[in-house]
């Protein structure tokens, strides 16, 4: 299995973007759960179009759903270096079912903005769950559910990495590819497992040294 990042942040960090941003630099793929979801419902297909009313209402997608769809859209793409998934995990269950059926995180970025940042910008999405009221709901459901998720994720997998994004996408970016570039390695059981310098940002096996450590 190819390594997957957690993209995470509440609504309007920017993950989009910076995913946008890392995929072309790096190679990896972009799956957003909640373009993901969009993509499915605005094509009508029969399995997803009973959950245009859960997202027109701001409410989360049935966890074994939304890991569902991320396992199918990852099996089409074989030949990807990796995978960057953000809006993920949006709680506990969702962390613990992906780790169950697909693997654990190999890194997770998070993408830290203040609420009336995230409101200012989904002021300006284009999407059909961004109205006003389901703005309010958005962030109310971001600050319910998923801003302890953020917690209790970094506590299991510390190995996140924590970024401030109230910047300009350059910025922010620029901070992300440090990240990427320093931060080397595969995700074990427990612990993260650093690999040698020369494998740098895409490596998943060390063929340059068979010694590993900790950090």
């Amino acid at each position: 299995m190819q390594p997957s990042v957690w993209i995470m942040g509440g609504p309007g960090a920017g993950k989009g973007s910076q995913c946008s941003l890392i995929a072309a630099k790096y190679g990896y793929s972009h799956l957003s759960t909640g373009d993901l979801l969009r993509s499915e419902v605005l094509a009508g297909t029969e399995r997803w179009v009973r959950l245009y009313e859960i997202m027109d209402k701001g409410q989360l997608v049935p966890d074994e759903e939304v890991i569902a769809l991320l396992a199918e859209s990852m099996a089409k793409l074989p030949d990807s270096p990796g995978f960057l998934i953000d809006g993920f995990p949006a709680n506990m269950s969702q962390a613990n079912i992906f780790l169950e059926k697909i693997s654990g995180p190999s890194k997770i970025i998070v993408l830290e903005v203040p609420e009336e940042v995230m409101s200012q910008r989904l002021k300006d999405g284009v999407n059909f769950n961004d109205q006003d009221d389901t703005i309010k709901k958005r962030i109310f459901t971001f600050l319910e559910k998923t801003k302890p998720t953020i917690k209790s994720v970094l506590k299991k997998w510390p190995i996140g990495k924590i970024v401030r994004a109230d910047r300009s996408k350059e910025e922010v970016f620029a901070d992300i590819e440090k990240i990427m570039d320093n931060w080397v390695g595969i995700h074990g059981e427990c612990n993260y497992v650093v690999l040698c310098d020369q494998c740098n940002m895409n490596a998943t096996i060390c063929v340059h040294n068979t010694s590993t450590s900790t950090e």
